[in-house]
């Protein structure tokens, strides 16, 4: 009766909110397992009462996650890789030790940290104590805002200027000088959504007071203010990036194309990018083929994710909002993706105008191509553990490959990989491309194929085509 009532919350939507988190979620999170606030297993009875219930009635709320430790037992975790493997797309998987890493660094007490819950996705916070009423305070576009750097702050659809003059980059003399001008445009985007959400919160303090909401969060009662005044004892606020392999590509692409091997100038380049690489399909499948890509464990193209995701972080989690609470940095794009790809033109790893962008903090579509041991390795070297509000990560499996013992011991090999390389969460969707197309083609005959968009679950056949598209084009890996 919970699950089935859960499925009764819905919001009205703009088009714009609707397109940016399709499916219609309303992220309650269930979560189960994890430890207890001295570090013994929190799993029991009702754990495994909890799965069964998702596994039984297959509704897309509330979605499932699994905390996962070092104490957490293998039948838990079982149990939930018998669900993946049968195509449920319920539960999620959590690293305790790294989300707890994550929750310490909102300031909180180790007793506090082991009990952390999630808010919206995959965010983890003390559960109880930590909210603003809302956990994204806005997303910025990093290969559009690499767009920009390559046209010295101008728009090349407009030739409106939008960001900071960081300089020609045909004067450009090394990458190093390409990714300062880059961080210089990131720092210009996230102030000014710091600006928009500081002078925002003044006014949700009047009009949105969340009265009821704040009777139940530990520091409200106590303070006599409700969580949009600051009266939550942890207040955070979370700013997102999307197309984070896309930059990390990119930036690589550039490195080897024009500064280290000269296959073209960088005036050669941003010419083919602003003709939308109409006549240099051969330089495309070069930016494509040649470069090393995000998701195969190539430590240069991590390093560079890394690096640049690292410094988005160190600088959003330095700052504190209107409310004395702090910002903290998530690797999140939702299918906000998608409106943000066909805002952007061609970019240097090789994708055309407006298509989309990588999923979250996963790989570009089809990029990954080593399977899904390097794939794990590669997302969880991004150093995931300073995103105070963690990374979100998808991986889809062909149903092919993992049938049987064995296959449930590939998720379970993979999950724990990731894990033990840092990575916080990770989702897996097993469906094969045949299974979607024929969805798309014939939705009435598929209408209770459920599939994971981002840290939600959503009837595949519920989704726009473009949504749809993206999940599809998702690399199906075969075995590990």
């Amino acid at each position: 009766c919970f699950y089935l009532k859960a499925c009764e919350v819905y919001e009205v939507r703009d088009r714009w909110y609707a397109k940016s988190f399709a499916g219609y979620p309303m992220w309650e999170i269930l979560v189960v397992g994890g430890q207890t606030p001295d570090g013994k297993d929190a799993s029991n009875e009702l754990s495994y009462l909890c799965l069964d219930a998702a596994a039984d009635l297959q509704t897309k709320q509330p979605v499932l996650a699994v905390r996962v430790f070092d104490g957490t037992p293998e039948s838990l975790i079982r149990k939930g890789a018998e669900m993946i493997q049968a195509g449920m797309a319920n539960p999620g998987f959590f690293n305790d030790e790294a989300a707890i890493k994550m929750t310490l660094g909102k300031g909180c007490t180790m007793e506090e940290a082991r009990d952390w819950t999630i808010v919206g996705c995959i965010q983890p916070g003390p559960g109880g104590g930590s909210t603003d009423g809302s956990p994204d305070a806005g997303y910025v576009n990093a290969p559009k805002v690499l767009e920009l750097v390559l046209h010295n702050g101008r728009d090349p659809k407009t030739g409106e200027l939008l960001g900071l003059e960081t300089g020609d980059p045909r004067d450009f003399k090394s990458i190093d000088e390409l990714k300062d001008a880059l961080k210089k445009q990131l720092a210009y985007f996230y102030r000014m959504i710091k600006d928009g959400y500081d002078l925002m919160v003044p006014y949700h303090m009047l009009r949105y007071p969340v009265i009821f909401a704040s009777m139940a969060m530990k520091g409200c009662v106590e303070s006599g203010m409700s969580v949009q005044e600051g009266g939550a004892k942890y207040s955070t606020a979370g700013m997102f990036i999307t197309g984070s392999a896309n930059l990390a590509d990119s930036i690589v692409a550039i490195e080897d194309v024009v500064f280290k091997d000269k296959d073209v100038t960088m005036d050669e380049l941003i010419s083919a990018l602003d003709r939308n690489f109409e006549g240099e399909e051969r330089l495309r499948q070069l930016l494509i083929n040649k470069p090393p890509k995000y998701g195969n464990d190539n430590a240069h193209v991590d390093g560079v994710a890394r690096e640049m995701l690292g410094y988005c972080a160190d600088l959003v989690q330095s700052w504190e909002d209107s409310r004395h609470g702090h910002y903290s940095f998530c690797n999140l794009s939702q299918t906000v993706n998608i409106s943000h790809g066909e805002a952007c033109g061609a970019t240097p790893d090789g994708r055309l105008a407006g298509e989309t962008y990588c999923d979250n903090c996963s790989p570009t579509m089809g990029r990954d191509l080593k399977g899904p041991t390097a794939t794990v390795k590669s997302v969880a070297s991004i150093g995931q553990c300073n995103f105070h509000d963690g990374a979100l990560f998808n991986l889809r499996f062909d149903p092919k490959g993992i049938q049987g013992e064995k296959g449930l011991e590939i998720i379970e090999g993979v999950i724990k990989t990731y894990f033990e390389n840092g990575g916080e969460h990770i989702q897996i969707n097993v469906v094969d491309d045949k299974t979607l197309r024929a969805a798309q083609e014939e939705p009435e005959k598929y209408k209770g194929l459920m599939v994971r968009v981002a840290g939600y679950m959503a009837y595949f056949t519920e989704l726009d085509k473009a949504a749809q598209d993206s999940i599809i084009d998702r690399t199906a890996h075969l075995s590990a």
